[in-house]
């Protein structure tokens, strides 16, 4: 059996409150007089399929200028061979103007059929209504004004699907509480008592949850064609430009990250200062890359003895690398895939000796006793040359986490849920023999014959 979904009272919130499709763009539209602005009939005799995630409103932006219109969408990559432009209508309270919105690719590559796409435009002020247009035909895209509300520092994670490693979610959320970031969160499926829990960090300000639909045509049959098995991983280049467009004029740094990343402060006592003294450092950059330092650290499976400064004490790191991940300066950059832009602009590299993400690679999940309570851990990333004098994290922030930690637990809305959490990690297992066994195996060895468009989709987590 699926883990619990996302409940559909949520699900419909959002999809309504901007996650919303459209199904075969190019195609005829409907009239804007008409009565019937959803009529599927419109929707079935198209030569492309479109599927847009969200569309947001700039009243002001310093890289897109003033009163600006994105689009978020997916589509098949031979799109961009055919249409350079979309014609929108766009009206507010007092005239209509129509505007031209330039498409412009996502992600970098072609190996997943679709691929993530946004289109741009300036439109008249204080927008109410945006349709994208054909020939007098228009399709009504909804769209959200972007917030100026401050969150200074935002740590973007990618769609959670199955998820069930709520160790890792704990830690994520007090290490960033810790050092001053907000966490936004994206879902696809997670097991029950996690998203209860969650709900309860929401109320106190350490995420924003938002759910992550698949994608679903109006005019396919997914027996014929499923898209959802031709975008990458849950297509978290769109998550991830969502997010940076979600926070783009309230945020000065923005980091993409995974659930199992965690970057934890060096060169300051936060996240702000560090970031801003690599960008005083750097002026010249739109983002930074931290590399991915992969680590071995414990925890207890039974959530009644879990605890987050346990975890931390125990990282050890295993003098193994891979691909890193990105923080973006928001006002220089326009969109992103998974590791970094399509668009060529000016990067910083973090020298590991610096600083980088503390990848919780391998944990080893404990029924007893296992943790040194004494124990410092040491920041050895493979450049160190074993100096041991460098702690990951000082005793004082461990115990400030800790005593976080403790708070949110005793709740009576958290501590009933933590019972329910799962002991063994199944439905993670079985996606990481997927994922190995349908692309991992063959980019390892820079093999593409073979290798299948990687996503959740393809995995059976049934049992």
């Amino acid at each position: 059996m699926l883990p619990r979904v996302i409940p559909s009272i949520l699900s419909v919130v959002f999809f309504f409150s901007f996650l919303f499709f459209v199904a075969a763009l190019v195609m005829q539209f409907v009239r804007i007089d008409s009565p019937d602005l959803e009529n599927e009939a419109v929707f079935n005799s198209a030569p492309y399929d479109v599927f847009v995630y969200s569309a947001f409103y700039f009243n002001q932006s310093k890289s897109l200028g003033e009163s600006s219109i994105v689009i978020l969408m997916t589509a098949d990559f031979e799109v961009l061979d055919t249409i350079k432009k979309l014609d929108l209508l766009v009206i507010n309270a007092t005239n209509r103007g129509m505007a031209m919105a330039e498409l412009e690719r996502v992600t970098i590559h072609d190996a997943c059929k679709w691929i993530a796409m946004t289109a741009t435009a300036e439109v008249v002020k204080n927008p109410s209504l945006l349709f994208v247009s054909l020939g007098g035909n228009h399709a009504p895209i909804p769209f959200e004004v972007v917030s100026t509300d401050p969150k200074p520092v935002v740590m973007c994670i990618s769609p959670l699907f199955a998820a069930e490693n709520w160790q890792n979610l704990l830690v994520a959320l007090h290490v960033y509480k810790r050092f001053g970031a907000h966490m936004h969160l994206y879902i696809r499926s997670v097991v029950s008592p996690m998203l209860e829990i969650l709900r309860v960090y929401e109320q106190e300000g350490y995420v924003t949850l938002k759910p992550w639909n698949r994608i679903n045509l109006l005019n396919r049959d997914e027996r014929d064609f499923n898209p959802n098995l031709n975008v990458e991983f849950r297509s978290q280049a769109a998550a991830q430009t969502d997010c940076l467009l979600r926070y783009k004029e309230a945020s000065e740094f923005i980091a993409f990250l995974d659930l199992d990343d965690l970057i934890i402060p060096r060169m300051a006592n936060s996240y702000l200062n560090e970031f801003r003294f690599l960008a005083a450092e750097n002026p010249s950059v739109a983002y930074f890359t931290y590399t991915k330092q992969n680590t071995r650290t414990r925890a207890y499976k039974r959530a009644n003895v879990f605890s987050v400064e346990h975890v931390l004490r125990s990282v050890q790191f295993e003098q193994t690398t891979e691909t890193g991940k990105m923080i973006a300066i928001p006002s220089k950059v326009n969109n992103t895939w998974i590791h970094w832009p399509h668009k060529t602009v000016k990067k910083l590299e973090v020298d590991p000796e610096i600083n980088s993400i503390t990848h919780f690679k391998h944990i080893d999940m404990l029924d007893g006793m296992g943790v040194d309570h004494e124990r410092v851990p040491q920041y050895n990333p493979t450049t160190s040359g074993g100096d041991a004098e460098k702690p990951l994290i000082s005793n004082k922030n461990l115990q400030m986490i800790e005593k976080d930690f403790n708070r949110m637990s005793w709740k009576s809305s958290i501590r009933r849920h933590l019972r329910s959490l799962p002991i063994n990690m199944t439905y993670g297992k079985l996606i990481n023999i997927c994922y190995k066994e349908s692309y991992y195996t063959f980019h390892a060895v820079n093999e593409n014959h073979g290798m299948l468009c990687p996503g959740p989709e393809r995995c059976d987590v049934s049992f």
